[in-house]
This record gives C-alpha cells, sequence and structure tokens, in this order.
C-alpha cells in the first residue's frame, strides 16, 4: 500500500506542475473568453485527467499504453485545431483592448434589418457600430452555442494533453537503484 501512495503522489505532483500550464496560458490570452475562471476548469481538469491516465495505465501493458497515448496525442490535435477554428472564426478583439467579444452565428432581428445580406458574416465596423454589444447583433443562443464550443474545444485539447503526458509518467517503471535505495 506504501507503494500506492509514492505513486500517486509522484502522479499528484506531476500533475499539479501541468495544471499549471492552462493558468500559464491564460496570460498569453489565448483561453476562451467565457467563462472567466477557465484557466481554473482546466486545472481541475488537468489533475482529474492525470489521476486518470495513473489509475487506467499504471498496470497496463506497453502496448497499452502507447495505445493510449496515441489516442491522447489525438484527442488534443483534434482539440487544439478545433479551438483555434473556432477562435479564429467567432472572436473579435476590441482595438486598443484586449477585450475579446464572441461572435454569433444567427443575427437578431435587428441585425438582419440594418446588414440583410452580410448576416451572420458581420463586419467589425457592425460590432464598433452597436458598442461591441455581441447580443444587440446576434442572438443569445447563437452566442451561447459559440462559448459552448470554444471551451469544450479547449477542455477537450487540455485533457488530451496531459492523458498523453501521465500514460507516459504512470508506466514508467522505477530502476532498481532507485527501487533499493528506497527501501
Amino acid at each position: 500500500m506504501d507503494d500506492y501512495f509514492k505513486s500517486l503522489f509522484r502522479v499528484l505532483g506531476i500533475g499539479a506542475a501541468f495544471a499549471a500550464i492552462p493558468l500559464m496560458v491564460a496570460f498569453a490570452e489565448l483561453q476562451p473568453p467565457w467563462p472567466p475562471a477557465i484557466g481554473y476548469v482546466s486545472s481541475a481538469l488537468v489533475l482529474l485527467s492525470s489521476l486518470a491516465a495513473w489509475e487506467w495505465t499504471r498496470k497496463s501493458s506497453q502496448r497499452a499504453r502507447r495505445a493510449w497515448f496515441i489516442s491522447a496525442f489525438f484527442l488534443t490535435l483534434i482539440g487544439l485545431g478545433s479551438y483555434l477554428a473556432l477562435y479564429s472564426m467567432f472572436i473579435e478583439v476590441m482595438p486598443g483592448t484586449n477585450y475579446r467579444v464572441v461572435r454569433g452565428y444567427e443575427c437578431t432581428a435587428e441585425a438582419i434589418a440594418v446588414y440583410k445580406n452580410q448576416c451572420p458574416h458581420l463586419s467589425r465596423d457592425a460590432l464598433r457600430d452597436a458598442e461591441w454589444e455581441n447580443v444587440v447583433l446576434w442572438t443569445r443562443g447563437s452566442i451561447t452555442f459559440v462559448r459552448l464550443g470554444l471551451t469544450f474545444a479547449w477542455l477537450i485539447f487540455t485533457a488530451g494533453l496531459i492523458c498523453a503526458v501521465g500514460a507516459i509518467v504512470a508506466g514508467r517503471k522505477m530502476s532498481r537503484a532507485g527501487q533499493k535505495a528506497r527501501r
């Protein structure tokens, strides 16, 4: 049982170190603009992902750990690719600030009346005219759906990244010298 807790604390320590990644990225303004506490949510997901990877892979064969790693690698790529695509399509940065506006994909009746053929791909000028209030131009439902898509893509990216690292770390065997020294 003692080895179990030593391994658990090792994985938790590594997970905590990697939990800092989303917080560091948050400083780079890459994280989704919604919800405001996404860095903390990502960190909690990192810890859960590292524990799951450790629990499911620590006694697995090398082949199973490789399959876990490859799956997590593709999950990371899919999450990152989806996130970046959504970000470039639906995020607009207010000039001169770091404030990011989430666009929607369905215009309000008022926006359709004013911008007709441009909806839902409105220009930055339309946002400026609306004083950067996205709900004036796009429906709340479409904005919420885009926010959730950005958040889920971000969380898939984060979870995949940590599961890949966890699959490698959890499967590592201690060297005989290290095992003898700990006894």
